[in-house]
């Protein structure tokens, strides 16, 4: 079962207002979305760039980027160590 935020509009919505939530929310929920991975994918990383490098402040990016590649990266060993495990 998707969770609520995996249906169409509340992640168009989510995307649109929050965009680097729903970009995490995504990557770090990969398995529970089983339709349109890509489209949302292409969605949330489009309006992460555009916020990132349109609508912060500056002096904002080198403090929010690291944190998004960070919390990614996090994600992706804990998806290889919990398949090691398993």
């Amino acid at each position: 079962m998707s969770p609520w935020y995996a249906r169409n509009m509340p992640f168009f919505f989510l995307t649109f207002f929050f965009p680097p939530l729903a970009l995490l929310l995504l990557v770090w929920q990969w398995d529970k979305f089983t339709t349109d991975r890509g489209i949302k994918l292409f969605f949330a990383v489009g309006m992460t760039v555009f916020i990132v490098f349109g609508l912060l402040p500056r002096g904002t990016l080198p403090v929010i980027l690291p944190i998004i590649f960070g919390l990614i990266a996090l994600k992706l060993v804990l998806n290889v160590i919990g398949r090691k495990k398993g």
